[in-house]
């Protein structure tokens, strides 16, 4: 085979490839299974980056999963009901937090337990919850205070050679 034609093969199945593995990326996990169990709902102020399909993890194990998103315009929330897996017990008092997997990856649900003896029942409704974290507020935060930094570090700078030029 000459080079043009190997070249002609190689693009081809870069082009086949890409879009496969942008798919399953962008997608997460190729499998769908269909889980049984009972609906819980949550009432945030932010859910940005949830998304219908999103997991819902307990001790870092996947027990459910986000099935509907909805706005609530009287009380200004959005709400988010859950599918979790039947013969999962939470106390009334488990908190569910909005949470990014890793500063690119998409949104999930982690519950946290608490220590109640009584627990949430098929309907209800979480108690306490944790909104989504803009990482872009958090990146501005940081970067602000860098700045902040650099500024003090720079005017320290100027009056230590203000003050030497002046003992010269």
């Amino acid at each position: 085979m000459d080079r043009e034609t190997q070249n002609i093969w190689i693009g081809a199945a870069v082009f086949v490839i890409v879009p496969v593995f942008l798919a399953v990326f962008f997608t997460g996990d190729v499998r769908t299974k269909q889980v049984q169990g009972f609906e819980l709902t949550a009432h945030y102020n932010r859910v940005d980056g949830v998304s219908v399909g999103a997991k819902v993890l307990l001790a870092g194990i996947p027990v459910g999963q986000v099935r509907r998103l909805e706005f609530d315009a009287e009380g200004q929330q959005a709400i988010l009901t859950f599918l979790i897996q039947d013969g999962i017990k939470l106390p009334n008092d488990t908190v569910a937090m909005i949470v990014s997997d890793g500063l690119m990856g998409g949104k999930f649900i982690k519950l946290e337990p608490g220590g109640e003896i009584d627990l949430l029942q098929p309907g209800d409704v979480f108690t306490y919850v944790q909104d989504a974290v803009l990482v872009e507020s958090v990146l501005e935060k940081i970067v602000l205070r860098a700045e902040s930094k650099r500024r003090k570090d720079r005017a320290k700078k100027d009056r230590a050679k203000t003050e030497t030029g002046k003992s010269n």
